[in-house]
């Protein structure tokens, strides 16, 4: 049922999925948190939502944008909480910006202002969530593996990185907000992930796993460029590990930031299964996963309940 919705080329499962998101995204947050640093939190989230989907529609690695956007928003929707963070909320509006920006470069080869840009979006990211800084190992690897090294694009990099910060730091002093440089310090320092909740998202690391081996398994089927994309997409996705590994410590929330590859990699693998049976499985399976962690409290609570009544 859910897969014949989803995989219908009519524009009316995509504007079902996008109000039943703002519903229940905006239902979390009552009025009396619409702080003017909240409203920048929620926006960033919903135009990064929008950003993704409109990726998702233009794409060539998709029959159907349905299908990634169904996992992409119960994805953003179970770590929504994040819009309370407005610097980190920016920040993911803008590394999606970045990446998109990647993406579009490999399929335009001849863009003159690529480094240039990329250098304004990491720098902006940065700004805001200082660890972004380290997407420069993916940026790095892209130009490596993927296209030429030289003066010239390092030199636009390195403005293009230096400006927007040049700017923001001179915004801070004149607005007497120098706390704001105190406190990039602080997501420096070294704040391994702490929170074991994420065992309880196993499933969907499972249908990634799956996901990642079936496109390798078919890898010689398919179009060079769209593998390169592809491979950008795991890139990104180790690339967040890592920081977060490093500097997420028990913030939950910073899990957002793997809602849009995730989103790739299991809408781009379900799209080309011939079983009905395995797509429901995989979008129900989904669905359940995230409910459960996201209730988790709340399970273990009847489960702990439960088992307090029984006697031997």
């Amino acid at each position: 049922m859910l897969v014949k919705l989803l995989s219908g080329k009519s524009f009316f499962a995509h504007f079902i999925l996008g109000i039943l998101f703002l519903l229940l995204f905006l239902g979390k947050f009552h009025t009396g948190m619409f702080t003017i640093e909240h409203i920048w939190g929620v926006s960033s989230i919903g135009l990064t939502a929008l950003f993704c989907y409109l990726f998702f529609l233009s794409s060539k690695l998709f029959k159907s944008a349905a299908f990634p956007f169904w996992f992409f928003i119960i994805w953003v929707l179970v770590f929504s909480e994040i819009a309370t963070d407005t610097r980190v909320s920016v920040s993911l509006l803008v590394c999606t910006l970045l990446f998109w920006h990647m993406v579009h470069a490999e399929e335009r080869a001849d863009s003159k202002t690529y480094a240039f840009d990329v250098g304004i979006l990491l720098s902006i990211s940065t700004f805001f969530y200082p660890p972004s800084l380290f997407l420069i190992g993916l940026i790095l690897f892209n130009y490596l593996y993927m296209q030429s090294l030289n003066l010239r694009i390092i030199i636009l990099f390195i403005l293009g990185f230096i400006l927007p910060m040049a700017a923001g730091f001179q915004l801070v002093y004149l607005t007497d907000n120098s706390a704001w440089i105190s406190e990039l310090k602080n997501y420096f320092y070294i704040d391994f992930w702490k929170n074991l909740d994420v065992i309880w998202l196993i499933p969907v690391f499972i249908f990634c796993f799956i996901a990642w081996i079936d496109h390798v398994a078919h890898s010689g089927t398919q179009d060079v460029n769209k593998r390169h994309i592809y491979f950008l997409f795991f890139l990104y996705f180790m690339n967040w590990m890592l920081i977060l590994i490093f500097f997420g410590g028990k913030n939950e929330n910073l899990l957002v930031f793997f809602g849009f590859p995730i989103s790739i990699f299991l809408g781009r693998y379900i799209q080309y299964q011939n079983s009905k049976v395995w797509k429901e499985i995989i979008l129900w399976g989904f669905l359940a996963t995230m409910a459960a962690f996201y209730f988790r409290s709340e399970i273990i609570e009847i489960y702990n309940e439960l088992l307090g009544n029984v006697t031997f």
